[in-house]
């Protein structure tokens, strides 16, 4: 999925970084929802406050923004509002502190309407560096269990140990018959882990600065 935000810019002629310094966001940041990976879909998609705040500045609702009916209510005129759970601290770093509880949500956030079909879709909040600059500090990343995987794409893989699950946020590399093989940003390095240790490896479809 696509959203809008570049072409609005170009409409009303207006760069991108006059767009940021509207919304108060360092035009870095802001490009980071214009970019197109390699495989077509968009590198983030925008909060639906992000959203909102964009469509204000261009005098156009938010669907226009995102490029997607959001789902009006019959008869309310207000977005139906799904939630998924947000699963806490990914820390990034050195091996072994990079990894976070994923047994219990520590919040709930709106789920995308791109996201609204799948219902254990989830969210995992980063906190640090191993994946930067792919994935930042406050950053929020979208995760849809279904979704097929392939070599380079951005992953969370679930560890269960002790009757608790715990994960981390890395790039996919390979499975080979014994272990799972994962690539992180910083420091560059590729990390194994024992088939038997993973109990899920889940596709990452987006992100958020939150």
């Amino acid at each position: 999925m696509r959203n809008n935000i570049k072409r609005l810019c170009a409409e009303n002629e207006m760069s991108i970084s006059e767009l940021a310094r509207r919304l108060e966001m360092r035009p870095h940041t802001l490009r980071r929802y214009t970019r197109v990976r390699p495989d077509g879909e968009q590198e983030a998609q925008p909060s639906i406050e992000l959203a909102t705040r964009i469509a204000d500045t261009f005098s156009v609702t938010v669907d226009k923004v995102i490029g997607v009916d959001l789902g009006i209510a019959p008869g309310t005129g207000q977005r139906e509002v799904k939630t998924m759970p947000l699963y806490g601290a990914v820390q990034g770093g050195l091996v072994g502190f990079d990894i976070t509880d994923v047994t219990e949500p520590i919040d709930a956030i709106d789920t995308p309407s791109w996201l609204s079909s799948v219902p254990d879709a989830y969210a995992v909040f980063v906190t640090g560096t191993s994946m930067a600059p792919r994935f930042n500090p406050r950053e929020v990343v979208y995760v849809h269990p279904h979704r097929p995987y392939r070599e380079g794409d951005c992953v969370v893989v679930q560890l269960a140990a002790n009757g608790r699950t715990h994960a981390i946020v890395k790039q996919f590399v390979e499975i080979t018959d014994t272990h799972v093989v994962l690539r992180q940003h910083n420091p560059d390095r590729e990390l194994r882990h024992a088939l038997d240790e993973v109990s899920a490896i889940h596709t990452i479809v987006g992100s958020y600065y939150s």
